[in-house]
């Protein structure tokens, strides 16, 4: 699976977004911050799109943005 960017209005977004996403993909992801984005952003490894709509889901928000 390839790699993905996924942009936060903020840091409390990224954080319980983060935590939906290790929940919906079964701690198979690598997920780690993006420092390189203007605003807070996770770059992902390992997932799909099906694992971030759960995750979309479960945190009751969706990213701003998902670069693939």
């Amino acid at each position: 699976m390839e790699e993905k960017v996924l942009i936060f209005k903020d840091t409390r977004h990224q954080e319980a977004f983060r935590k939906a996403l290790e929940r919906a993909s079964l701690g198979r992801a690598v997920i780690r911050p993006d420092h390189g984005w203007p605003k807070p952003a996770l770059r992902v490894r390992g997932v799909n799109l099906s694992h971030v709509l759960a995750a979309a889901i479960w945190a009751g928000f969706e990213p701003e943005v998902v670069l693939e």
